[in-house]
């Protein structure tokens, strides 16, 4: 079954406009099938009238967990499964998505939450994930990814409130003292042991999050949600 058209077309000046900004497309040749391919300029992206709907399904869903977990990239990825760049993005979106934490049914846990700085877009476009990790279920249970602002703090703690946290430690990083009670905090870096492990497997397994590499994700969603992928997928 086809899709929504992408495209509508205003009979007054003759044009094909864009359906989600509103914005006159422009031709950009055509596709494989013959299809003609339009460009709208505002939201910079490329698009046909009707689009045919993903033909995949869920059938290298497994694959491209696993090779994700591995430290493949994108273009890695595609090229080892055999589908485009693409559709690898898109299918990491759409598994990421369907991606929940568990659930935290047990009262009275004691909690370690740390971020992980990285970059976005360009080198010097800093980022932080923040998440919360528990030492005996070896588990984490909320995420967060974004600046160290209250939003994104608060992103990552509420949950762990909501579970009646015992105990909450972090590093001196003073955001943490505005979001989480005086009387379930504790600060020490020595007690964030077993989150900075965490940060170690992270950056070994997910090319992206590696130092001194050419790889780096091109948006926090995409960065989110390779993240979920690894600790919950």
């Amino acid at each position: 079954m086809d899709l929504e058209p992408t495209l509508f077309f205003n009979g007054v000046d003759g044009s094909w406009y864009c359906t989600r900004c509103r914005e006159r497309v422009v031709k950009n040749g055509r596709t494989k099938g013959g299809k003609q391919r339009y460009h709208c300029r505002l939201c910079k992206t490329t698009k046909v009238l009707i689009p045919e709907p993903n033909r995949f399904g869920d059938r290298y869903d497994e694959q491209i967990i696993r090779l994700l977990k591995e430290g493949c990239g994108i273009r890695s990825i595609a090229r080892l499964v055999g589908i485009g760049p693409a559709t690898v993005t898109r299918k990491i979106l759409l598994i990421a998505a369907n991606v929940q934490p568990p659930a935290l049914s047990e009262k009275g846990l004691s909690f370690q939450v740390d971020e992980l700085h990285t970059c976005v877009g360009k080198t010097n476009r800093k980022i932080c994930v923040i998440y919360s990790w528990n030492a005996s279920l070896h588990q984490a249970f909320s995420l967060s990814v974004g600046t160290r602002s209250k939003a994104s703090l608060r992103k990552v703690i509420e949950p762990l409130l909501l579970a009646d946290a015992r105990r909450i430690n972090t590093d001196g990083y003073s955001g943490y003292e505005k979001v989480i009670p005086l009387n379930k905090h504790t600060i020490s870096k020595r007690r964030n042991n077993h989150i900075e492990r965490k940060h170690l497997s992270l950056r070994t397994h997910l090319k992206r999050l590696q130092r001194r590499t050419i790889c780096f994700s091109r948006s926090a969603e995409m960065l989110e949600a390779v993240v979920r992928i690894y600790l919950w997928g």
